[in-house]
């Protein structure tokens, strides 16, 4: 993803923090009443504990798989087993036996290891005309794949939006929507500002009003090699100089409180209990911060957040404020939102543009990819993290991406050795089954979004990669036969903050036209919910906390209307999520 660096922002920093704490403070003394009504029941006193029955617990502990009983006290689990065995562990000491569940089934809380809740709070507010059905909060929105209907909706958005509103919106593909430009989007409105912002995130399109009211003039882009202003095209790095514009427009603050409002609510009814924000700064990391703390660190949140930072933002101010500014992030008690000791780098373009770099023969049509950093500039920032004791993280999508990335994870291996590095790629799109043995020989995990295969294939086989490539799309089977550790996550709004239609796909992968893609790239079922549990927890270094339901870990829990292992593999998107057990708290999902 690509932030955005202008002083613009900076005017309204003040402003925005301040009215998200207010905000935060009203929806607190509105909602939390109801939430913490509901979720009481499943707090632990300090003086005892709490049994949870259930038909099942998957623990996904290999070495104590399932059990009926699990015990929480002050937040963590104390014992595990049957209820005898849960009784007997716990001694003579006061406790009680809650039989809500007997009836569901517990696996440890899902986790998303990479999304931006940030990107996502500036998205929800938007219009949305995508290629596929959306499932949001707020509304459910019917997917279009025709360019005239497409075009059609974009009009009715315009005609029905209020007079002197801006109209924002997001989801627009061009393989499915056709190519647009300044002169389609004038057509519909020269009065009104429209921004059209593409499925990626990574590029949008202006029409003229939009250009004027921003004041964005062509002499002072021309020179810029991803903006076509022309068209009204803003893609990739080209993006930051359009959105330091619009950012005190998108991320005013009831705008922005309400968007994060709607990504609170997706990532509960997902089944989610741990976020990862895979490059926190993306657009002020201050009044980000803030925002966070306001709206996703009370009492009535049910997960937790952990960020990792844009590592290109801190290093931009020089190597010693790069470190003195982790070490604060760092020293912070940020309780529900904390850092950790982690950053994010990026390599190539974006998937759903087409912009990731791809190997010889490169993309069909002769379009080229993009870089997010030049390989140069890629290496020299990770030899300063990885040096600097930090795990590095990478966005790569494209087989040239990955081979960039790990070319500079081999150099850092032989000019200074690490044990349990981590160093992870993100997206991994497209990759070849060489890459994957050469991941796995250099100690690389893979954090894979495999929402690609089932939105993408089948158009990317006759458009850009052919059938070939795109079978291969997010390629998990030959890492797992290489023995790469695998983790799944969404990027949402890239994906629906739903692991449990991540792990589907990945051990399914069948598209959206129902057809099977790749079958020798699937992942089992076992590894497929490894990879939003435990796996998830060990690519961000958490597995000691959570991830599997065992004694000492986080009392973290997803509750179930049936069983992940015994269901048909083919209906575990389907699998209903009753709401989650948050440090031993309940929070059930409003229906």
């Amino acid at each position: 993803m690509v932030g955005a660096r202008d002083t613009h922002f900076g005017l309204h920093r003040c402003l925005l923090v301040c009215a998200l704490l207010v905000l935060a403070l009203l929806e607190l003394s509105c909602e939390s009443g109801r939430e913490l009504t509901a979720a009481s029941p499943g707090e632990s006193s300090a003086s005892g504990a709490r049994i949870f029955l259930a038909r099942k617990i998957v623990t996904m502990d290999p070495n104590r798989p399932l059990a009926r009983a699990v015990a929480v006290r002050d937040g963590r689990i104390a014992a595990l087993g049957s209820l005898a065995e849960v009784q007997t562990s716990l001694g003579p000491g006061p406790h009680t036996v809650d039989a809500r569940f007997e009836g569901q089934v517990l696996m440890p809380g899902l986790i998303d290891n990479h999304l931006h809740p940030s990107m996502a709070a500036l998205l929800l507010p938007m219009r949305f005309a995508t290629p596929f059905d959306w499932s949001l909060p707020d509304r459910k929105v019917r997917g279009i794949r025709d360019p005239e209907a497409w075009r059609a909706r974009l009009r009715e958005l315009e005609s029905n939006e209020p007079e002197g509103e801006w109209l924002f919106v997001w989801g627009y593909h061009g393989l499915f929507h056709g190519p647009i430009s300044r002169a389609d989007l004038d057509a519909i409105s020269n009065s009104r500002p429209m921004v059209v912002w593409h499925r990626s995130f990574h590029e949008i399109f202006l029409n003229s009003a939009a250009l004027r009211a921003l004041e964005l003039e062509e002499a002072a882009v021309a020179e810029h090699p991803q903006i076509d202003f022309a068209q009204g095209h803003f893609y990739e790095t080209g993006l930051e100089v359009a959105f330091a514009r619009l950012a005190p427009r998108l991320l005013s603050p009831t705008r922005f409180a309400r968007g994060l409002a709607l990504t609170r609510e997706s990532i509960h009814r997902g089944g989610i209990t741990t976020i990862a924000d895979m490059a926190f700064g993306l657009f002020d990391p201050d009044a980000e911060l803030a925002a966070y703390r306001a709206m996703l660190g009370g009492e009535e949140v049910p997960f937790r957040t952990l960020l990792v930072p844009d590592g290109r933002r801190p290093l931009a101010r020089g190597p010693e404020a790069a470190i003195a500014q982790l070490s604060a992030w760092a020293a912070e008690d940020g309780g529900k939102v904390e850092f950790l000791p982690q950053v994010k780098l990026f390599a190539d373009g974006a998937f759903f543009s087409q912009l990731m770099q791809l190997g010889p023969p490169g993309y069909l049509d002769g379009h080229h990819g993009e870089w997010l950093m030049e390989p140069a500039a890629l290496e020299a920032a990770a030899r300063f993290y990885w040096d600097a004791g930090q795990q590095i993280h990478v966005h790569a999508n494209g087989d040239r991406g990955v081979e960039v990335t790990l070319d500079v994870l081999e150099a850092l291996q032989a000019e200074n050795p690490r044990d349990d590095h981590r160093f992870t790629l993100h997206h991994y799109g497209y990759s070849t089954d060489a890459q994957s043995q050469r991941a796995a020989e250099l100690g690389a995990f893979v954090s894979a979004n495999p929402y690609y295969v089932y939105t993408l294939s089948d158009v990317y086989s006759r458009v850009g990669l052919g059938a070939e490539r795109a079978q291969n799309m997010v390629r998990l089977g030959s890492l797992a036969r290489a023995g790469v550790p695998i983790s799944l996550h969404s990027d949402f709004t890239m994906a629906p903050s739903r692991p449990l239609l991540l792990a589907w796909v990945a051990a399914n992968r069948i598209n959206a036209e129902g057809d099977p893609v790749g079958v020798e790239e699937r992942l089992d079922r076992d590894l497929a919910l490894r990879a939003i549990t435990l796996e998830a927890a060990r690519a961000i270094r958490m597995e000691a906390e959570i991830g599997s339901i065992e004694v000492g870990k986080r009392a973290d829990f997803t509750v179930l209307d049936d069983d992940p292992l015994e269901v048909p593999v083919e209906e575990l998107a389907d699998l209903g999520v009753w709401g989650t057990v948050f440090e031993g708290r309940i929070f059930p999902i409003e229906r």
